[in-house]
């Protein structure tokens, strides 16, 4: 691995805010603003940037020389830490769940053509990630490392996810901000720095994501900061599972593209749309609320799932909520 070159974490973020004129939210008396996270950085995508910045400057700055993480074979995380580890001149290595075909992925093809090491492990040792006696074989098999969670969840992750709205100008003037949630962290990083007037509501990507309820509560203890409450999680936008599309995603996802010029991903930000704009259609959403939408990023993930999603958006039939 080389020396450090440059650290993508100096500059600034500065994501832009998009006002979204559709339809559906004019029918309903409400204004809609997408932050868009996705033009933050062409590699270290959306909420990534945000969670990996002081995680990865505390690393270098304790000398580590080598990371470890956890991902799934087309993890936004895994591809984020892979080129910010080449850029700073860190050696990475990332413990995959899944077969060794998916090396061949454009993920990971991506990872590896940066220098990342990939270790591929099934499902029952991936759930072990946690395990210490899991990570005591991870070092004898690679040395010393330093570890980045899966995600980047932790206290660093959410100091960085807390600037997504902490320096927005204009923040406190939302009603009601959403965004989409995997591990948790970056709703937590919201949280932290939520104004008392806006409401928070996170739309679990995973089936079954009541658990992250406590996850998050845990991490903001962590990191020492307070539940400032006025937050709830909506549990039924995960469209059948985690990274799992339906002929109603990808048809919404590319009616919406074609009518904002906003792209979406279908495990995050394109599950929340829908399911949001469900629950405008229905009247969920209070006439003359603002409302902030989080775009998290993660558009590599669309790569090798176009063939999918064109078939499965033709085999849509009836209405979309736009």
């Amino acid at each position: 691995m080389s020396n450090r070159r440059f650290n993508p974490f100096e500059s600034t973020a500065r994501p832009a805010l998009q006002l979204l004129q559709l339809d559906l939210y004019r029918r309903a008396g409400i204004e809609v603003w997408i932050l868009r996270l996705d033009k933050v950085h062409p590699l270290i995508s959306g909420n990534k940037w945000y969670k990996l910045k002081y995680t990865l400057q505390d690393l270098v700055r304790r000398g580590e020389k080598r990371v470890l993480t956890f991902g799934g074979a087309y993890s936004n995380h895994v591809h984020a830490l892979a080129f910010a580890g080449q850029a700073m001149g860190i050696e990475t290595i990332g413990v995959i769940r899944g077969e060794p075909a998916y090396a061949a992925n454009p993920t990971l093809t991506d990872a590896r053509s940066w220098g990342m090491k990939l270790e591929f492990v099934d499902r029952a040792t991936y759930r072990s990630r946690r395990d210490p006696d899991f990570e005591l074989q991870l070092h004898r098999r690679f040395g010393d490392f330093g570890l980045v969670a899966e995600g980047g969840f932790g206290p660093l992750g959410l100091l960085g996810c807390r600037e997504i709205i902490a320096g927005l100008d204009g923040v406190a003037g939302f009603d009601l901000i959403c965004v989409a949630a995997g591990t948790g962290g970056t709703l937590a990083g919201l949280l932290a720095a939520k104004p008392v007037s806006s409401r928070l509501l996170g739309f679990s990507a995973l089936k079954g994501g009541d658990f992250l309820s406590q996850d998050i509560i845990t991490l903001l203890q962590q990191a020492g900061e307070a539940d400032p409450g006025g937050w709830t999680l909506q549990l039924d936008a995960h469209c059948g599972g985690y990274a799992r599309t339906t002929p109603l995603l990808a048809a919404f996802m590319a009616a919406f593209r074609q009518k904002t010029g906003v792209t979406l991903d279908p495990v995050y930000t394109g599950k929340m749309l829908l399911r949001f704009n469900q629950m405008v259609a229905d009247g969920e959403v209070v006439p003359g609320s603002r409302v902030l939408l989080i775009h998290s990023g993660g558009l590599q993930g669309l790569r090798g799932m176009e063939k999918t999603l064109y078939d499965q958006e033709h085999a849509h039939r009836g209405g979309l909520p736009l």
